[in-house]
């Protein structure tokens, strides 16, 4: 049988870029390689029943507000959000807490208590800067990325463009010392901007940073992040596609140099009569299913180079019988019920350092925590009265002794840091547990190559116009008829859609489709 649209992994973005080409008109074919559609949108009851346990991703921080919730009609779909009343909440060492707020005068009163200087420029940040952020970021996202001469050219135009500039070339612990003096207010705002795999003190993520300071956000997807594939998937369907799962690509076929179909694992051939969208991971998508032979030697060369050696997580999943009390609630009860509650220690230092044992293959023995517990906004994520959490742990994917030796020793000591903060969470008010060390996310999601949960680093030589590869940000390839569309590719990883969306409007436009969402 032959489709117009062939889209290889059926994670949210491929199924995105479908609905898209889809509702425009086109024939679509979606196929991916495990029994599930979501990729990185994976619910199951990991520990115990009825206990959903969100394995790759929690919080979809731009879905809501996005281009692809409105176009897709994604609530009719099936998808809801629910919104956090206090965001993220920094707890120190000595149990004082800075919980970060949607609202810039609670959250300029919040820092206020550290610094009255610190909510000053607090204050300064969100007049020069809050319009600007909220006017280009989301349409940056969702747009294929400019060049930097174009992004340069904007920029020199204003004081306040040349100040980005320069902080752009900046790392994040300098950027906060320009801005900052309290270290409780950096450490804060630090983990904040290191979220996505940046290093403290890796040069060039300056206005990036400055969107971690000013903005934040926790939806969280009702019934569990997986409902968000679903609902892509109505779509697709509704429009006529087909989704097909457990069918795995052998290779991509090629006619000279067009891509024209795909066979699959068990010898079956399908055929692409416009093109293929591939959403997997590029070394599996080019070396692998297109053959290092048929690819420019230069473009197979940034192929080989695109790497994912940063931080990888290493998770625990609980299952609890109530929610933790922190210390720090006495003081600042709002830490108790906030999105997540952040451990990174009492300096700014304490967290260059524990990167830098990551990156010498050594698991931190102090806390680098993050933790979660999204039944306290969606009960139906667990029985009734109870609790799911996700522990995170900034960790190297790879140790001179191996995680299989180490895991169970490292989670009963991550448990003790955790319950040196929230001292109910005792032994017995943990139900069950599930360890998920850096292998084991990769085992769940190949993309996710090294454990990396944002497909690939995002570092300076591979965001924006240089993701994936520099000339090639376009979703478009060497190869006729064969486009990119993963989380590989601009915006980058996390769960927003954005590189679905801007594939399939490049694909539109090359194949003269109905930009219906225009």
């Amino acid at each position: 049988m032959t489709y117009d649209f062939i889209v290889i992994g059926a994670g949210h973005n491929g199924l995105a870029c479908a609905a898209y080409l889809a509702k425009a008109g086109a024939k679509v074919l979606v196929v991916e390689r495990s029994k599930r559609v979501g990729g990185g949108c994976h619910t199951e009851e990991a520990t115990l029943p009825g206990f959903k346990h969100n394995l790759c991703s929690v919080v979809h921080t731009h879905i809501p507000l996005s281009p692809v919730y409105r176009d897709l009609d994604l609530e009719r779909n099936g998808v809801r959000y629910v919104y956090p009343e206090h965001l993220r909440g920094t707890i120190f060492p000595d149990h004082k807490s800075l919980v970060m707020h949607r609202d810039p005068e609670r959250m300029a009163a919040e820092l206020a208590r550290y610094s009255a200087r610190d909510a000053r420029t607090f204050r300064q940040l969100v007049a020069d800067y809050g319009e600007f952020i909220d006017s280009t970021y989301l349409p940056l996202m969702y747009s294929p990325p400019l060049p930097p001469s174009m992004q340069t050219a904007e920029l020199e135009k204003s004081e306040e463009g040349r100040a980005l500039m320069q902080w752009q070339a900046s790392t994040p612990v300098q950027l906060l010392d320009e801005l900052f003096e309290s270290e409780e207010v950096k450490v804060h705002f630090l983990a904040r901007m290191t979220v996505l795999g940046f290093a403290p003190d890796q040069f060039g993520q300056g206005w990036i940073c400055l969107f971690r300071i000013l903005k934040a956000e926790a939806p969280i997807c009702v019934g569990g992040s997986q409902q968000l594939a679903q609902g892509l998937r109505r779509v697709v369907e509704a429009h006529g596609g087909v989704v097909q799962t457990d069918m795995e690509v052998k290779r991509i076929l090629l006619r000279g140099n067009k891509a024209i179909g795909m066979e699959m694992k068990d010898g079956r051939r399908v055929e692409a009569g416009k093109a293929v969208v591939t959403n997997v991971e590029p070394k599996k998508s080019f070396l692998r299913m297109v053959g290092e032979e048929f690819l420019p030697a230069s473009f197979a060369t940034r192929v080989k180079n695109y790497h994912s050696r940063g931080r990888s997580l290493f998770v625990l999943h609980l299952a609890l019988s109530e929610p933790p009390q922190y210390r720090a609630g006495a003081q600042n009860p709002p830490v108790n019920v906030a999105f997540s509650q952040e451990m990174f220690g009492a300096s700014v230092e304490d967290q260059v350092r524990a990167y830098q044992e990551i990156a010498l293959g050594r698991a931190p023995r102090k806390e680098m925590l993050q933790i979660t517990l999204p039944t306290l906004f969606d009960p139906s994520q667990a029985p009734a009265g109870k609790h799911t959490a996700v522990v995170w742990q900034y960790a190297p994917y790879r140790l001179e002794e191996g995680w299989p030796k180490l895991r169970q020793e490292y989670a009963r000591h991550l448990l003790g840091l955790w319950q040196s903060y929230a001292p109910n969470m005792t032994k017995d008010k943990v139900l069950a547990m599930k360890i998920q060390d850096p292998t084991d996310t990769e085992r769940l999601n190949d993309n996710l190559v090294n454990g990396v949960d944002v497909v690939g680093d995002m570092t300076p030589d591979q965001m924006g116009y240089f993701r994936p590869f520099a000339g090639w940000s376009s979703y478009r390839t060497p190869v006729e008829g064969l486009y990119m569309c993963g989380g590989y590719c601009h915006p980058g990883g996390g769960v927003h859609a954005g590189a679905g969306h801007n594939a399939a409007a490049v694909i539109a436009e090359d194949f003269k489709l109905k930009r219906w969402w225009d």
